[in-house]
């Protein structure tokens, strides 16, 4: 295929995705119209807003895994839909517009990758990570501030959520000499926090058990990257498996699920282990 040919194909579909967002924006308009538009669109908020954000993000990353390109597609569609919603509120709010939101995005681009848009020069990726690492901190920083490792961490982990930001805090500081150097001296760790939680517990110190907890919880995570683990991943692998030997247990108990005992819900949970590793045939 010639180049040309290529780029009239591209230069089509953009001009049709062009034509999809004009569409998408009269219909956002007409969810949200005063008069005509949906009741329930129209009393929403960006507060009100976040629950379904969170919904449908995770939604999209079950789409990622399961490796499925017509969830992802549609995922990705509803992701759309909540930036668009809230571009929509802040305008009848008088803040900004999704053309503002469209603006600053591009204007991002551009500035983060100066050897694309200005210079046209190849880099490397640990390059182009460093330029872009450097903007970020520059355009969030006063020019008198000195950066730190741990400001630029505080910067980069803001608002990000927890396990996300424990993984880039042990990805920098590693860099900079700070890192395991075996999973003995992790798990070594892990038991010396596990410890310290029974203390606290122990003590029923509140405070200090919600600390413990987060240094046991902050430590795992330094072990599944240690591993090279998606903690999520395996979390999301966990609660499958989880469910499918808890599918197995209300087959057994049936209607009397509920008046189980502890002992009994042990001896069913250890029936499920080994009905699914195949060591018990399965009922026809």
């Amino acid at each position: 295929m010639s180049s040309n040919k290529k780029y009239k194909l591209e230069n089509n579909s953009d001009l049709e995705t062009i034509n999809s967002f004009k569409n998408l924006i009269s219909n956002i308009k007409a969810l949200k119209d005063k008069n005509w538009g949906c009741p329930w669109q129209k009393m929403q908020s960006h507060i009100s807003l976040i629950p379904f954000l969170y919904e449908e993000s995770n939604e999209f990353i079950n789409a990622i895994y399961e490796k499925n390109a017509d969830n992802i597609c549609e995922e990705l569609g509803d992701l759309l839909l909540q930036i668009m919603l809230h571009a929509e509120i802040s305008y009848e709010e008088k803040e900004f517009a999704l053309n503002d939101v469209i603006k600053n995005l591009n204007r991002k681009i551009i500035n983060r990758h100066p050897y694309i848009f200005k210079k046209k020069e190849k880099v490397s990726l640990k390059k182009s990570q460093e330029i872009w690492e450097n903007i970020k901190n520059s355009e969030k920083e006063a020019p008198h501030m000195k950066s730190s490792i741990s400001r630029i961490l505080n910067l980069k982990i803001k608002n990000l959520p927890p396990t996300i930001g424990t993984d880039k805090i042990t990805n920098v500081v590693k860099e900079h000499g700070f890192k395991w150097e075996s999973t003995d001296e992790i798990f070594k760790k892990l038991e010396e926090e596990i410890n310290e939680l029974k203390e606290a517990i122990k003590y029923k110190n509140d405070s200090e058990i919600k600390n413990e907890f987060g240094d046991i919880y902050f430590t795992l995570l330094n072990l599944s990257n240690f591993l090279k683990i998606n903690p999520e991943s395996a979390l999301q692998k966990t609660n499958i498996k989880f469910l499918d030997r808890f599918s197995i247990i209300e087959e057994h108990a049936g209607d009397n699920i509920k008046k189980q005992t502890p002992k009994e819900f042990q001896r069913l949970w250890q029936i499920a282990k080994q009905k699914l590793a195949g060591e018990i045939p399965k009922s026809k």
